[in-house]
Parts: structure tokens; sequence; C-alpha cells
């Protein structure tokens, strides 16, 4: 394991012992910490978009395609022997 991941997991340990109170103190340091580093995750991420140009544009009838692979599994589970 690498010295950082046994850094993040110590403070994750240590992070149990803190006081109620004093945990708001270290959230607000920790964010001025990456504010500093401009390492801020952003919360709002969206999957908008995701899939554009992989392709399936060029599907004609996806609704059909999808249907044809479905009764294929359908098929093949039910060939199955146990």
């Amino acid at each position: 394991m690498n010295l950082a991941a046994i850094k993040k997991i110590e403070i994750a340990k240590e992070l149990g012992f803190v006081p109620v109170y004093a945990l708001d103190k270290i959230k607000t340091y920790i964010k001025s910490l990456l504010k500093e580093s401009d390492l801020i995750v952003q919360n709002d991420r969206s999957l908008h978009g995701i899939w554009k140009n992989k392709g399936f544009e060029k599907i004609t009838d996806l609704e059909a395609d999808i249907r044809e692979a479905r009764k294929q599994m359908s098929d093949s589970i039910l060939k199955r022997e146990f």
C-alpha cells in the first residue's frame, strides 16, 4: 500500500475520535486546502450526453434490436442444462 493511502486510512480512523462540534471546523479546513490547490470536486455531475457519438445513433430501430437481444438471451438461458 502506498504512503498516501496509509495516511488517508490513519486520518479516517482518527476522525472517529473527533468530537462532533469539531467536525465542522475540520470540514472547513479541508475545503480551504482544496481551494488552495484547485482540486475542488464538483458535486453536480450529469450523465447527459454520455452515449453521444458512440454509434447508437446509427441504429435505425433500437427497440427491435433490444427485443431481439432479449429473445436471444432468453433462448440461451432456456437451453442450459442444470
